[in-house]
């Protein structure tokens, strides 16, 4: 078989499950008393490059949609800051793989809906995971020798 990355040296094909990492948010509990954990992928990795992708696509697409020729009300504001945090969730779930949540007995289903509205719901812990995301994600600065 041809490997087309060594032809065009370009890198090959990253599986983006190995840059995934377990985080547990301090102070979330899962529902059923546990800690809470939630399985991320870091800011700069390639899902997150994906991710980003994706919510730009659908960001001009919405932003194509609405009229920006009108002065924007307080009321529009406040909506805009609501759709902004809710692009937050959203790209926040699409960086998680998976989660402990529980209803006290149940597993909770994980997937993008359902992460997207806890993350939505929970400001603090939307704050903690893009925190945490965000230091993964970041290279280790070289340091001067001599």
């Amino acid at each position: 078989m041809t490997d087309f990355a060594k032809l065009t040296g370009q890198p090959a094909a990253i599986d983006e499950s190995l840059e995934a990492f377990e985080f547990k948010p301090e102070g979330f509990q899962n529902g059923a008393g546990k800690p809470l954990a939630l399985t991320m992928h870091p800011g700069g990795g390639t899902r997150f490059k994906r991710s980003v992708r994706k919510m730009h696509v659908k960001a001009v697409r919405s932003q194509a949609d609405s009229d920006q020729s009108e002065e924007l009300t307080e009321a529009d504001l406040e909506a805009e800051l609501d759709e902004q945090d809710g692009r937050s969730a959203e790209l926040l779930a699409r960086l998680c793989d998976g989660w402990n949540m529980t209803d006290g007995k149940e597993p909770i289903e994980f997937n993008l809906a359902n992460a997207t509205a806890l993350f939505t719901q929970v400001e603090p812990l939307r704050l903690a995971v893009d925190k945490e995301i965000t230091a993964r994600g970041k290279k280790p600065k070289a340091k001067k020798t001599a």
